[in-house]
């Protein structure tokens, strides 16, 4: 695609940080992220006559940036170790760059590793320094006139959550809809002080040379037949069962189904069937007592592991394991997670979660799911329109991204074993139901 770097440069704050905010100090669910693993996402935006000077937008995203920066101060800062953030006004750091190929070409057919080159680069020669540095935003422009603003954020500083709330609120100052406003509440530690332990890491989704990663988009119909299917299994309503679980569940389904495939042809068709594991998260926002409002920033999550044996993957079986251990850790685990018990319950958690991804059993295969859904990242205007697309490209082995799609359904980023992708993709069962990498352009008339 020819990505190439134009420029780069820190962004600061309009305004000096005052000095006894100069430090903040995260809480017991940061401390565990790993400061390395960023979350980012792309937003794609066709040429727009009104405003298609790429310098102009340049300039508009960095004074906005500047001013956003204001309020949320630590993405401005550096990290010091696993709990602090030095609000120290040092910047983000902003990326611009071009590419000769028009924004068509590369939505007609999006091709994963080509998308990285939008993101911008967290190599500690490119930028200040990888473990410092929390905000980067890279904004590449198209021989077309469009553009592609790609957003990456530090995991030490929130999840998915913090990340939509901090782009709503730049893209309201951009766009000059001062409405759409949303000033953040950094509770940091006073939430929930830092353990006081040695090491609280859970390393990240293990990457892997031989993986591949391909993209599914599951449409409304096909959803909507999976839950009456499942629901009539498990005697349920359809509104009682989430659109994300009928989609998780045929993904792990058709990978489990791939990878014990390629297990009997390594050693045989006696192999034993594995048990696997889905890392799944839960908000804490509204479920702890009392809840917190949506603007809250921190990675005000709980990960945990819902088990299934290879040989139980139908769909209600998947669908009914998910909700049942969800449930469980809502009314178990959130509501007292300020006290002494909920403290040991978030090392517990960490723990096993922290077994499963270093490979400590190797009998059990693991998935992870960063679920975007429900976000309105097809909303975020900084003034130019609102995205033709947006997307969150990983790597990460037996990592699964949903994300909503912009006409309905869900898409999928899938990422498998080589071998196991290509009998994954084959799946007769998955393709009667989702379309592998369809054009993005069909429902669009803009490019």
């Amino acid at each position: 695609m020819m990505v190439e770097v134009v420029s780069r440069k820190n962004i600061k704050p309009s305004i000096p940080t005052p000095h006894h905010l100069r430090t903040f100090n995260l809480s017991a669910l940061d401390q565990h992220v790993l400061a390395v693993r960023y979350g980012s996402v792309i937003f794609f935006y066709p040429s727009d006559n009104v405003n298609s000077d790429t310098s102009q937008k340049s300039r508009s995203l960095e004074n906005s940036l500047s001013q956003i920066l204001l309020h949320f101060y630590p993405l401005a800062g550096q990290l010091t170790d696993a709990v602090t953030i030095e609000c120290n006004d040092e910047g983000a750091c902003f990326v611009e760059a071009k590419s000769r190929c028009r924004l068509k070409e590369l939505l007609a057919n999006p091709d994963p590793e080509l998308l990285k080159d939008l993101v911008p680069s967290t190599d500690p020669k490119a930028i200040r320094s990888t473990l410092a540095c929390i905000l980067l935003v890279q904004l590449t422009s198209f021989a077309c006139g469009g553009t592609a603003v790609a957003i990456s954020v530090s995991q030490k500083f929130g999840d998915a959550s913090s990340f939509c709330t901090f782009v709503q609120s730049w893209t309201a100052i951009s766009g000059r809809e001062y409405g759409g406003l949303k000033l953040p509440s950094l509770v940091g530690a006073s939430l929930l002080p830092p353990l006081d332990m040695v090491n609280t890491s859970v390393p990240p989704p293990p990457s892997n040379s031989n993986c591949t990663t391909k993209r599914f988009v599951f449409r409304e119909p096909h959803i909507a037949n999976l839950k009456a299917r499942v629901a009539t299994t498990l005697r349920q309503q359809q509104q009682d069962i989430r659109d994300t679980d009928i989609v998780l569940a045929i993904v792990l389904r058709c990978a489990v189904v791939a990878g014990a495939a390629v297990s009997r042809s390594k050693h045989g068709p006696s192999s034993q069937s594995r048990q696997s594991a889905l890392l799944n998260v839960v908000n804490l926002r509204k479920r702890m007592d009392p809840p917190l409002p949506g603007n809250t920033i921190g990675n005000l999550i709980l990960k945990y592991a819902v088990m299934f044996d290879d040989n139980d993957v139908q769909l209600h079986q998947l669908v009914s394991k998910m909700k049942t251990e969800f449930n469980n850790v809502c009314n178990d685990k959130v509501k007292g997670i300020k006290s002494e018990k909920g403290y040991n319950e978030i090392l517990e958690s960490r723990k096993q979660i922290a077994q499963l991804l270093n490979g400590e059993s190797q009998d059990i295969n693991t998935y992870t799911c960063t679920n975007l859904c429900g976000y309105p990242f097809h909303e975020m205007d900084f003034g130019w329109g609102k995205p033709t697309w947006v997307t969150s490209p990983s790597d990460f082995k037996n990592l699964i991204v949903l994300l909503d799609s912009k006409w309905g359904g869900i898409e999928a980023w899938v990422t498998l074993d080589q071998l196991e992708m290509d009998i994954f993709e084959r799946d007769k069962e998955l393709l009667a139901v989702a379309s592998l990498n369809p054009n993005v352009l069909l429902n669009c008339s803009r490019i």
